[in-house]
């Protein structure tokens, strides 16, 4: 009887790759912003969302929660194998059930940090898709992670260095990803400075489908994590502020050998 009762638990959860049903012929434009994670991507997603016509297949735009399999532990690992099918079976029924309520939808944003890895063979799954490469400064990319995972108020002075350390060694890896797709696809790039700068920044380098980006509202006030709802700013100053000197020059000091890659991005060592 256990035995029994042991197996239709393991029968009712949720499979690692699910395959819903979908219709193929249906789809919509994949927008993929292609970003690290803590680098103003959500306010990016939440101003394209705006638009009656673009929809996120996740609440914070990163499909990868969806899919059981994809947002393992291991999901920033480039050798990771992954059910292809099983994510386009996902996102496509995901989509096609929210069309059938709000007909007008066109775009799927999707920002999951770890495509970064897998972008190309990712978006091959679909038949239209179009790109945005975005990219935050490391100091403060660091300094937010630092404080939003590594309960940085209740640990050592050395355990935050060594963990800024890894971190910024994160941001070099990932940025290296970056610049290699911007390079080898011609994709466009903005930043989350120039994003804060002026929003009409990223209309520039969006393709989407025609009549699309007329319908975003870039003046938006919106709701991205813990911040009250408010419009589009740059929070690197509050954020780098978080760092010692000590964390600055610890970060400045792993930079230091990459300044073409900062460059790239259009930042330099503080």
């Amino acid at each position: 009887m256990l035995k029994k009762v042991i197996r239709n638990i393991v029968s009712k959860k949720t499979p690692r790759w699910p395959l819903p049903l979908y219709d193929n012929n249906i789809q919509p434009h994949f927008f993929f912003l292609v970003t690290p994670p803590y680098s103003g991507s959500t306010a990016i997603a939440k101003i394209l969302e705006t638009s009656h016509k673009i929809m996120a297949l996740h609440s914070n735009a990163e499909g990868q929660w969806i899919v059981p399999g994809l947002c393992e532990k291991d999901r920033w690992d480039p050798d990771k194998k992954i059910n292809y099918e099983s994510v386009k079976a996902v996102w496509l029924h995901t989509f096609q059930k929210e069309k059938k309520r709000n007909p007008s939808l066109q775009v799927v944003i999707e920002k999951s940090p770890p495509n970064i890895l897998r972008i190309k063979k990712l978006s091959s799954q679909f038949s239209d898709s179009s790109f945005v490469v975005n990219n935050r400064d490391p100091y403060a990319n660091c300094a937010s992670i630092l404080y939003r995972n590594h309960n940085a108020e209740n640990i050592s002075d050395d355990i935050r260095i060594e963990t800024l350390q890894t971190l910024t060694r994160d941001w070099i890896m990932r940025s290296r990803y970056l610049k290699e797709f911007v390079i080898k696809s011609k994709t466009p790039l903005i930043t989350y400075e120039k994003f804060c700068e002026n929003p009409s920044n990223l209309i520039e380098v969006l393709d989407l489908p025609p009549g699309v980006s007329d319908t975003i509202n870039l003046n938006a006030k919106v709701k991205v994590k813990d911040y009250n709802i408010q419009g589009i700013s740059n929070h690197n100053k509050q954020q780098i502020s978080n760092l010692s000197g000590l964390e600055i020059e610890c970060i400045s000091g792993i930079l230091k050998s990459e300044i073409p890659l900062l460059e790239f991005f259009g930042y330099g060592l503080m």
